[in-house]
């Protein structure tokens, strides 16, 4: 199936089944029955046994759990030191990541509520993956996945579902001739890394730069999941120089919903390829393990913060007109990443970094900018930007711009 028919047969698919009632009938060779309508749940005459759980018990080695909620210990008496204990490190996206039943969101409104999922298969491989999916799929279970855990859509959770938790596989290994699967004499060998799916970027950077000395294009959020991330077509700090985090991607391993585990690549699998490029996390199978492209790492890292308060409303009006041309003229290329923000208050954030260029380089890049500021003390105010976002006095700050040199002993930055 080529990309231009895939996508057709995608889009005719609600059309279908709005004016071809036949494909809502009891034909299962059809795309969409009524069987997989609705998923079975808990108390339904078709749900699981105990013993039909058993065996996937076996089937995965005994990694199959019922999660629990830390939060029960606030039910009943929320001055409960085991309450207070949650409450606290609910904050920390590593503990949230370390419980198959917490998400990184409580839920959207009228949308959904962050609820644990009834079973977890705690995956150490694509086969334990395999056995959920193969389990979920003969069940007509609702099925979702938890790598990183940063799904604020809520589709690494789910009420009444079977959870395919992949946190365990976090395998990563670097190599300087990678060629993938069945591209042997059709394309060149590269420098490549291969992460499990339970991988997060800041192991995944860790590994790549601290160890390796090279550099890979991911987020900025050190916590999110790596498959996560590149399935879902995300990007990050240095992306308009390297491009998206999917378009490093070199090969994957993915169980689809016939439970076969696969690998998808340019050469085999390509349709396949294409979709989990940015096509959605879990919309094509559950990536267990992928491959990216590994670059040079540049000399240089920089960062440039700071905060700019407006006195007035009129004046905050004149301060973003001249950030928005700053940025057209001197910021919009592969140098720099992160962000501008306009806030509340009359305030604009400045969180950036850049790479290759040193610190002489950023100030002068800045200087006319910052100038042009401080030609108007009466109309506005420059403060430091702190992590919890309180703001102190600096008169003489402007904006504060740091440099990390790396070399061959030093690849942290």
């Amino acid at each position: 199936m080529n990309r231009r028919n895939f996508l057709k047969g995608i889009a005719a698919i609600p059309v279908l089944s709005i004016f071809s009632p036949k494909l809502n009938s009891k034909n299962e060779n059809h795309f969409i029955s009524k069987k997989t309508l609705k998923r079975v749940r808990p108390g339904d005459p078709d749900w699981p046994s105990a013993e039909s759980w058993d065996k996937l018990k076996t089937a995965v080695g005994g990694r199959l759990k019922k999660p629990e909620s830390p939060f029960i210990a606030c039910q009943n008496n929320s001055a409960d030191p085991g309450c207070k204990e949650i409450l606290k490190e609910i904050k920390n996206p590593y503990f949230i990541r370390d419980e198959p039943a917490l998400t990184q969101s409580s839920g959207w409104l009228d949308a959904w509520n962050s609820s644990p999922s009834e079973y977890v298969v705690e995956a150490e491989n694509s086969e334990d993956v395999a056995a959920a999916v193969n389990f979920a799929r003969e069940n007509n279970l609702r099925l979702v996945v938890k790598g990183g855990g940063h799904s604020y859509q809520g589709t690494s959770n789910s009420k009444d579902s079977l959870l395919i938790y992949t946190r365990a596989m976090e395998d990563i290994s670097m190599t300087d001739n990678f060629i993938g699967k069945g591209c042997e004499g059709k394309m060149p060998a590269v420098p490549a890394v291969t992460l499990g799916a339970g991988v997060i970027w800041m192991h995944a950077y860790d590994a790549v730069t601290t160890k390796g000395g090279r550099y890979v294009q991911g987020g900025g959020c050190a916590t999110v999941g790596v498959a996560g991330l590149i399935s879902s077509g995300r990007f990050g700090s240095f992306s308009k120089n390297y491009g998206t985090a999917a378009s490093g991607l070199l090969e994957a391993e993915i169980v689809t919903a016939d439970g076969e585990i696969k690998v998808a690549n340019a050469c085999t699998n390509p349709d396949l390829f294409w979709a989990i490029k940015g096509g959605g996390g879990g919309s094509f199978g559950v990536i267990t393990k992928i491959t990216l492209r590994t670059r040079e790492l540049p000399e240089k890292f920089g960062s440039v913060s700071g905060v700019i308060k407006a006195t007035s409303d009129d004046a905050f009006k004149k301060l973003i007109s001249w950030v928005l041309e700053f940025y057209r003229d001197n910021l919009f290329n592969p140098h720099w990443g992160e962000q501008i923000a306009f806030e509340e208050g009359n305030k604009i954030s400045v969180s950036l970094l850049f790479q290759g260029l040193n610190k002489q380089e950023a100030e002068i890049i800045w200087k006319p900018f910052l100038d042009k500021v401080k030609e108007s003390p009466e109309d506005f105010t420059f403060y430091e930007s702190v992590c919890d976002r309180r703001y102190t006095r600096k008169k003489s700050l402007g904006c504060r711009i740091s440099e990390k040199k790396l070399s061959a002993g030093d690849r942290s930055g």
